[in-house]
């Protein structure tokens, strides 16, 4: 029995940890494994620092960080819609500041005055600031991202205060998704100002110094240049990205929310992989592929990799050097990976966990090179990670910045380099921390004397051979001390990089030479590096059309084309791209002579593909030259046909062009049942073909495969001849797949018979091969309805049909179909809005991967929000469905029940709105009672009835609206969301409790009833009744109250079926039916127990106290520690068995005239003061026992919960039996 107890004990303190809300910040930092040599410092937390999600350090070594607090929500705006993905439309667009509305997010600035290197000062630098999500120091300000706008705050005195409103640079970055907007602002090597921009926000770029321009994308890497107030989409796609750096060689670097993979190598005007179906295509619709992620091996982690660094400093070990450290957010971790060059790109491997905990609210979202040469960690600190749930709880109340420190701490010196002369700048461009040399970059462009450092600058782009010629190199770019001139030698110098940037530089110089391109042109000859080709067909495209067409020819002639993966694309987008933008009709695709057959291949497709796309007249021309020069050439037909299928898809034609009659015709000849060659022909139009088709649908020999490409080719040309032809062959086939395939066949047509043949013999049909024809009947009015009919006629089983599918057969909008819908269905809203879509994914995830909840505690929750309209197991109200009977065990089936309660109403349960003869206005479910309805409501926490004469009806009208609110889950934190599913899921208690020594036990039920909110009634009683029925004969109903002011609480009604009650409540102003339920229970003389403030447990029958309890209640003395002792003539009580004296927390109460008739068992003192705290009384025939002690320390007590269960055990007379 101790045992029992101890375990009792165990698992409350164990909740409560568990459900604690994380750790204080000195508790997490001690929880971090790192490796050998490394160790975690904490150098920043709230409440200084709160959600943070980007950090940088000014020129004295100063720490800025940008709070996010204002997310996820606009201040100010209204959502108008939202999508399944939460992307927002909002109300309005609002001004920039200080005009439009403040919110809540700030920019801080940290500072060491002591360089201990923990940033105890702080000083905010800008406050108001509405879902800023990035920033960057520079040029005597700080720019700032705040959707829908990219601001400049000046600050050109430098005192840390702005020196007044922002000036708006760029408007129009998207809105729409606060967890992926414009993020990462950093200096690029070239002096331009670089971002990221995420996945599901859609910018349209307005640049006041560009007005006739507007640049619109979704996803992407995007650059400005403050001197020359130019805007470019660098390079589009690559998902939700945050995150971005550049390597030592000036390579963009960015982070990913795409699984298996740790970063994208973003190249210049280059397409990326994007999440298609839910983002949207590539904004060129004519680049046919796009770059993948860097390849990975050994993934490790969630699928978000944000906030990542190219570790670039001498402080770590050399295995670290130049390799990417990256935050994984749902792995509470920091990994670090290996990039090792492949060709012109980069390969990656999994390289080890750099910072890893226990801690799940551990949320690193950015990293930063420091000034130390240590990697600062941001870390947002919350439970939650993902967006997806449109429920604000965020915990605005923490935030914590690490520094990842190597051998130990070392004391940082303070440092100012604002001060440094132009040449001490440069000079700091040979410093081993990347840090140092960005910061030398940045400084020396902004420096009106950076002239005095061009020289030496100029000399080490000469005469060095190794990094500091790249960083002498970009230093001149940026401070302009360069000029076309320089860059004369730009095939010859012996760095590669060099070579590539200087290709870079001089063409996104605006107004080059115009030499410049067959100076590139000459380079990409012979140019044995794929970094520098790989730029040169990047920056080809900043050319003149017949420029760049030259320039790319070049780089096909180099041999080196066919030995990199990103070449080919680099090569057909400038193909693509000057020929689209050529107004002269010059520019010719050229014929890929002398590449190797997959290179053929691979130009020859989009060729044809793109000619197809465009003037059908001249493209089918230049497909039939490029027919003849396959031939001549004797190529490979196939990519050709397969471009011109590809684009037919998506553009067919009525009839085979005059160009292409006489090839297609020999190919025909030739290829008799090649399918390509028939769909070309077919997507023409061109009869013959489709007759080949036809014969293949019905072709054995081709095997299945063949025949469903065939059903499927003559399905999209919608061949009115297949209709018949695929109902004979579906009556006819002995597969499943081909059965299939052919029910998708048929959706093209919308003839009767398909209908009626398919319902025909549905009985006969395996289950794949239903579910596939009940997809297909719901498509067409005329087939639903016959659908329905046969439904009504109780010739169709409803088992077949699921609510999804009658909702897609209302929104056919035909009345006869939606009349049964309705009569067998119940009202069915149209689809799930886009905001109740991502709670109801988001809750099933977080379900998924939450510890199995508990049962006991979700009952007390069910008691609270549910049970007043809900049976379940035979305790509840009856307003709404007994879930005992629901598809309980469905964890999809009761999220949408629950989030989006009006999506399916049955029919027994849909609200009307009746309208009486004398214009009562009445709302709710109506039963029929004879020559009367009755009206049920539920509305403000009671159920309402009202009876009205049939007579005195004017008009009745359903309501769309369920009667069960929304949002019912909100107020729920996810443990308890877990714990209220699995008292859902449970199977019913069971009535006896098997002895292996004997008979059955009959087991006690017991009334729990809880409602006192100062101490926690409900968690203490939770905890209780699972230590009761996990050792004794009981079945425990807990009647949870929601509040104290609720004149009504919902379960009161079961007390009549229990056995006996015990009470913890505390000043509840229940009323009427509920009141009277307590009083019947207690005149009823069934044992009573009283917890705590059970003694004014109900405000409008205080009397219970003397009257039942035999009390005398006058309040308490205070906080403060009182000693418990059982009284000297009680010590051999039963209810006293086992319990010794011990202290408790709660304060004494006050009971100066108990009753004449209790029996004191326990006496409390605290100090001079002393009280009775425990008695039984038994009266009329009942036992009672009371007890003033509850606290919820108390209920951790073995002592004071054995005295709970003796108590229950003498109040029964011995009904309260061990299970064993």
């Amino acid at each position: 029995m101790l045992r029992s107890l101890l375990s009792f004990c165990a698992l409350l303190a164990g909740a409560s940890l568990a459900r604690a809300d994380g750790l204080t910040p000195e508790e997490a930092a001690k929880r971090f494994k790192l490796p050998a040599g490394f160790s975690a410092r904490l150098v920043a937390s709230e409440p200084t620092v709160r959600q943070p999600t980007s950090i940088s350090f000014d020129a004295r070594g100063r720490m800025w960080v940008l709070q996010y607090l204002q997310y996820p929500n606009y201040a100010g705006l209204k959502a108008v819609k939202q999508d399944q993905y939460l992307r927002t439309v909002w109300d309005k667009v609002p001004e920039p500041p200080p005009r439009g509305p403040k919110g809540l997010d700030k920019i801080t600035i940290l500072s060491d005055p002591d360089a201990s290197g923990v940033f105890t000062r702080s000083k905010d630098f800008v406050t108001g600031l509405n879902i800023a999500s990035g920033f960057c120091i520079g040029n005597g300000g700080v720019y700032v991202a705040q959707p829908p706008y990219l601001l400049f705050y000046p600050d050109k005195n430098e005192d840390d205060v702005p020196d007044g409103d922002p000036e708006v640079l760029l408007s129009g970055f998207g809105m729409d998704d606060t967890h992926s907007l414009a993020n990462s602002l950093q200096w690029g090597p070239d002096g331009w100002l670089y971002g990221a921009a995420g996945s599901t926000s859609t910018c349209k770029i307005a640049n006041p110094a560009n007005p006739k321009e507007v640049v619109e994308f979704q996803q992407g890497v995007w650059r400005y240049h403050p001197k020359t107030k130019r805007f470019e989409l660098f390079s589009e796609g690559g998902g939700n990205t945050y995150g971005l750096d550049f390597d030592k060689n000036g390579q963009a670097i960015a982070g990913t929310n795409w699984g298996g993979f740790a970063c994208l190598h973003q190249m210049q005007g280059a397409y990326h992989v994007k999440g298609f179906s839910k983002h949207g295509p590539l904004h060129n619709p004519y680049t046919y592929g796009y770059f993948e992620h860097v390849p990975y091996t050994g993934f490790k982690g969630g699928h978000v990799t944000c906030g990542g660094v190219l570790y670039e400093a001498d402080v770590y070990p050399e295995p670290y050097r130049g390799q990417y450290i990256a935050a994984n957010i749902l792995s509470n971790a920091v990994y670090w990976h290996k990039l090792e060059p492949g060709k012109s790109s980069f390969q990656a491997r999994h390289g080890g966990e750099l910072m890893e905990t226990d801690d799940t609210h551990f949320r690193p979202v950015d990293l930063l090179l420091g000034p130390d040469g240590c990697v600062y960690v941001v870390d947002f600190y919350d439970r939650r990670a993902a967006h997806l749930d449109p429920v604000d709880n965020w915990d605005k109340a923490t935030g914590r910045i690490y520094r990842i420190e190597y051998g130990g701490a070392t004391k940082r010196e303070p440092f100012d380099l604002r001060k440094k002369t132009a040449a001490e700048l440069a000079e700091l461009l040979k410093h081993p921390n990347m840090w140092w040399r960005k910061e030398a970059r940045r400084l020396l462009s902004e420096r009106p004397d950076a002239a005095a450092a061009h020289p030496k600058l100029r000399k080490w782009l000469l005469t060095e051979k190794g990094p500091l010629a790249l960083e002498a190199l970009w230093a001149l770019a940026a401070s302009g001390g360069w000029a076309e001139g320089d860059f004369d030698n730009v095939g010859e110098h012996p760095n590669e990089y060099v070579r590539a940037w200087m290709v870079r530089l001089i063409a996104d110089e605006v107004g080059a030479s115009e030499a410049t391109p067959a100076v590139l042109a000459n380079v990409a000859r012979t140019e044995k590096s794929h970094a520098v080709v790989a730029q040169i067909a990047c920056s080809a495209r900043r050319f003149a059309p017949q420029q760049e067409a030259a320039v790319i020819a070049a780089v096909m002639d180099n041999p080196i084309l066919g030995d990199d993966p990103q070449l080919p694309l680099l090569v057909w987008w400038g193909l693509e791209d000057s020929n689209r933008r050529d107004t002269t009709d010059t520019v010719r695709f050229p014929y890929p002579v002398g590449l190797s057959p997959p290179l053929r291949a691979f130009f020859n497709e989009r060729v044809a593909r793109r000619f197809m796309s465009g003037n059908i007249t001249r493209g089918t021309e230049r497909i039939g030259a490029l027919f003849n020069l396959v031939t001549d050439y004797g190529d490979d037909i196939e990519p050709v046909l397969r471009g011109v299928a590809t684009a037919l898809q998506a553009k067919p034609l009525d009839a085979v062009p005059p160009a292409l009659r006489q090839p297609l015709a020999e190919l025909r000849k030739q290829r008799p049942k090649d399918l390509l060659v028939l769909e070309v022909l077919a997507r023409m139009g061109d009869e013959a073909a489709r007759t080949a088709l036809r014969g293949l649908v019905t072709d054995g020999a081709v095997g299945d495969a063949g025949r469903l490409r065939a059903v499927a080719l003559l399905r999209d040309v919608r061949d009115p001849k297949a209709e018949p032809l695929f109902l004979d062959q579906f009556a006819a086939a002995k597969s499943d797949a081909l059965r299939v395939g052919l029910l998708g066949g048929l959706e093209a047509f919308d003839g009767p018979a398909v209908g009626a043949a398919v319902l025909e013999g549905y009985a006969g049909y395996s289950p794949a091969v239903k579910k596939r024809a009940v997809q297909l009947l719901l498509t067409r009015p005329s087939w639903a309805l016959a659908l329905f009919k046969r439904l009504d006629a109780s010739t169709f089983p409803k088992a077949d049909l699921p609510v999804e599918g009658a909702r897609v057969a209302a929104a056919l909008g035909d009345k006869g179909v939606t009349i049964l819908v309705e009569k067998h269905f119940g009202k069915l809203a149209p689809a799930t809005a886009g905001e109740k879509q991502a709670r109801i994914a988001w809750l099933s995830t977080a379900l998924g991967r939450t510890k199995s909840g508990d049962p006991v505690r979700g009952q007390v929750l069910f008691t609270k929000h549910c049970a007043a309209c809900h049976q379940l197991h035979g305790a509840g109200g009856q307003v709404g469905p007994d879930l005992t009977t629901a598809d309980r065990k469905n964890r999809g089936y009761m999220l949408a029940q629950i989030v989006d309660p009006s999506g399916y109403i049955r029919p027994e349960y849909v609200v009307h709105t009746v309208l009486t003869n004398d214009d009562r206005k009445l709302s709710g479910i109506v039963t029929e009672q004879g020559g009367a309805i009755v009206v049920t409501n539920y509305a403000n926490e009671q159920v309402t009835k009202v009876t009205i004469a049939k007579a005195d009806v004017a008009d009745l009208k359903p309501s769309p609206v369920s009667m069960m609110p929304e949002k019912l889950l909100d107020s729920l934190t996810e443990p308890e969301i877990a714990d209220l599913f699995a008292y859902l899921s449970a199977d019913a208690p069971k009535v006896a409790v098997p002895r292996k020594d004997g008979p059955a036990v009959k087991r006690l039920r017991l009334a729990l009833v809880s409602g006192s909110f100062e101490y926690k009634s409900d968690e203490s009683l939770g905890a209780f009744q699972k230590h009761l029925e996990a050792n004794y004969a009981v079945e425990c109903v807990l009647i949870s109250a929601k509040a104290e002011k609720d004149r009504a609480l919902a379960g009161l009604e079961q007390l009549e079926k229990c056995d006996a009650a015990l009470f913890f409540t505390r000043r509840l102003q229940i009323e009427g039916a509920s009141l009277d339920h307590v009083k019947a229970f207690v005149k009823s003389g069934k044992p009573l127990v009283g917890v705590r403030t059970a003694s004014h447990g109900f405000q409008k029958w205080l009397e219970m106290d003397a009257e039942v309890f035999g009390g005398n209640y006058k309040g308490h003395f205070g906080a403060g520690v009182a000693d418990v002792k059982p009284v000297e003539k009680a010590k051999e009580h039963p209810i006293l068995k086992g319990v010794k004296s011990f202290k408790t927390n709660g304060s004494l109460y006050k009971n100066p005239n108990v009753a004449t008739d209790v029996n004191v068992l326990l006496q409390g003192t605290m100090g001079k003061e002393s009280e009775p705290v425990a008695w039984t009384r038994e009266k009329d025939g009942r036992r009672v026992f009371y007890t003033s002690l509850g606290h919820p320390d108390d209920f951790k007590d073995e002592n004071f919960v054995r005295l709970l269960v003796n108590g229950l055990t003498w109040a029964t007379k011995g009904e309260l039996k061990p299970a064993k």
